[in-house]
């Protein structure tokens, strides 16, 4: 009797508690959500609103005019965006493939040769990706000014596939770990050649893997900023990002002169393929993630 009357008194004490843990928690997203959004939305309002509006006591939280499409017509008519959007493309898309080419082969011969030092590889990797990239700038462009690569896509390529070997390299290393090699062994005694084993049974194995390092790799090498900031000066091989730093000089003479929104509109353009591909490739992200996360 003693036990069947405690029970209703634990009840309410369960339920408040779990009330209490879901308010807490709700709020720390709202929090988070705060300190994420608050400075995009204020990006947003930077572009739409006048330039005598961005720092008004109080401030404004909602634009007042809209002259987002009238800052990209001045930022289309004094840059080649057109120009630096190809050359976008062309670099986040092939360093991407590359990178992805080149790390399956070495993470399956890291995985599956089993050769003395391979560890030892992997932490050299892991190592390189803790050099600061700012450390490397003066010899870089020296042997780059040697070799005749400045201001070159080619040049470029280089240095954006370079820094993503490392991590590409660890990713895809547990993806393949986590293959049978009874599948492999069975595709050998059936009569497939190492590439015909490769393509048809490996590469559908770790697919989520490879989605989620190709949506990642693509969105490193689109935000690249500081690498064709120090070697792309012309304008066949600058970037969108390059057009953050030279929109705010549009219409004034004067080299200190920043036009805030120009830079946001700029800001938008470069943002908004960036979140089109994360919201429609999250399911694969999100795949890609726990499938590297189980052992």
């Amino acid at each position: 009797m003693a036990i069947a009357q405690a029970r209703p008194h634990i009840r309410p004490r369960l339920n408040s508690r779990k009330l209490a843990e879901s308010a807490l928690f709700y709020a720390g997203v709202l929090l988070f959500l705060l300190v994420v959004l608050l400075p995009i939305w204020y990006i947003f309002l930077t572009a739409f609103a006048a330039g005598d509006q961005l720092f008004t006591k109080p401030l404004n939280y909602f634009p007042q005019t809209f002259g987002f499409l009238d800052r990209l017509q001045i930022v289309f008519s004094n840059l080649p965006i057109a120009q630096y959007l190809l050359n976008t493309v062309f670099l986040a898309l092939t360093s991407t493939l590359i990178a992805l080419f080149l790390s399956f082969l070495a993470a399956y011969s890291i995985a599956r040769l089993q050769f003395p030092g391979a560890n030892l590889v992997l932490t050299i990797l892991l190592a390189s990706t803790m050099l600061p990239g700012v450390a490397t700038v003066i010899p870089l462009f020296q042997m780059w000014q040697t070799l005749k690569l400045m201001n070159t896509l080619q040049g470029l390529l280089i240095l954006y596939v370079s820094p993503l070997l490392p991590i590409t390299v660890w990713v895809l290393v547990s993806f393949v770990k986590q293959v049978p090699v009874e599948i492999e062994d069975a595709a050998k005694v059936d009569g497939a050649g190492f590439w015909s084993m490769i393509w048809n049974v490996v590469l559908p194995t770790i697919k989520p893997g490879l989605a989620v390092m190709f949506i990642v790799n693509f969105i490193a090498g689109w935000n690249e900023f500081f690498t064709p900031l120090i070697f792309a000066r012309g304008p066949a091989s600058k970037t969108i990002t390059m057009a953050l730093s030279e929109a705010q000089t549009i219409g004034s003479s004067n080299q200190f002169y920043q036009n805030w929104g120009n830079m946001s509109a700029v800001a938008i353009l470069v943002t908004v393929p960036v979140f089109i591909i994360t919201l429609l490739f999250q399911r694969q992200i999100i795949e890609g993630i726990t499938a590297g996360a189980i052992k």
